[in-house]
């Protein structure tokens, strides 16, 4: 047997065992993620304490650009790399120069958050081991907007309705452009090996397991959700449609040099939101197809300069998927 058939055969061998395995982590994992609802999980937390933390960003945000000094208060947001909710809230906290350490959370056992009742997807942390909690994405970035003078965007229709079209239609062609294949999928997960705090062992289990478990529900979750909407069609390119999705929203949004973003001269919610979900794949080819294929390049490179953005660092860089 040639090199290329026995490495197909183990290929399909990691698939099967991973798909088989996933599958019962998958239904796991929904019952967990069903327990508790983000709102019931906020309020719950201590008031008092959460109160005295959101008022420290609010006065983080206000100090932004000024010589003024807030003493920090540690924050932490525990997320995924690739995950588009957590990257909503690192774009805002990023925008409104908000002090936050990343807690890069291992995807398979999340030992991260063992701790927390709540096992999805951002969480943030006031004030270390006994402090407070913030989760859900949308909670999250609703509560801080209303403390950083953002709170007529929650009500604007037009800022709504890009929001919406971020979570429900964006986010969902970002997950089946880079699941496209189970190799694919599988080089999904390279992002992870940066991180020094995971495990080998974990990391193995990682791209064995979470690499099919994907690759099935952009397949068969995924696309058949964008085709019922109407998004997609049986036998188009999910690429060329990804593109389209983002020059429609360059269009219709009405970005120009004049009018650099969303929000006009700044960048309001719905710039935010898309701005971050399209960071999690910023490592991916997906990501440099986007920026040489689509009219977003220009805005996407606005938002680096107003949310601080850098390169990554050359141990994440030299994980891109080429």
């Amino acid at each position: 047997m040639s090199r290329a058939g026995r490495l197909g055969k183990l290929a399909l061998g990691s698939a099967v065992v991973g798909g088989g395995l996933g599958g019962i982590m998958y239904r796991q994992r929904l019952s967990q993620n069903r327990a508790v609802s983000g709102a019931d999980f906020n309020a719950a937390q201590d008031k008092e304490k959460l109160q005295v933390a959101l008022s420290w960003m609010q006065q983080c945000a206000r100090a932004s650009g000024s010589s003024s000094a807030v003493k920090p208060e540690k924050l932490e947001l525990f997320r995924y790399t690739t995950c588009p909710y957590c990257g909503k809230v690192k774009a805002f906290l990023d925008y409104y120069r908000i002090p936050h350490e990343l807690i890069e959370v291992e995807p398979m056992f999340k030992s991260q958050i063992k701790e927390s009742a709540y096992k999805k997807l951002p969480q943030m942390r006031f004030g270390g081991d006994t402090g407070p909690y913030l989760v859900d994405s949308e909670l999250i970035v609703d509560a801080l907007a209303e403390r950083v003078g953002a709170e007529t965007e929650l009500r604007d229709p037009d800022v709504q309705k890009w929001r919406l079209w971020c979570t429900e239609s964006l986010v969902r062609h970002v997950t089946l452009n880079i699941n496209t294949t189970l190799l694919e999928a599988w080089r999904g997960y390279a992002y992870i090996d940066a991180h020094d705090t995971i495990p080998l062992v974990n990391k193995l289990f990682l791209k064995v397991v979470g690499a099919p478990v994907m690759y099935l529900v952009a397949k068969y979750k995924t696309r058949p959700t964008l085709v019922k909407a109407g998004e997609l069609s049986e036998g188009d390119d999910i690429r060329r449609v990804f593109h389209q999705q983002l020059d429609h929203y360059v269009s219709e949004a009405g970005i120009s040099d004049k009018k650099p973003f969303h929000g006009g001269s700044r960048p309001d919610l719905a710039d935010l939101d898309i701005y971050g979900v399209l960071q999690c794949v910023r490592w991916h080819k997906v990501y440099d197809d986007l920026l040489l294929n689509t009219s977003i390049a220009p805005w996407l490179a606005r938002m680096d300069s107003e949310t601080g953005k850098t390169e990554y660092s050359p141990n994440v860089a030299a994980l891109s998927i080429q």
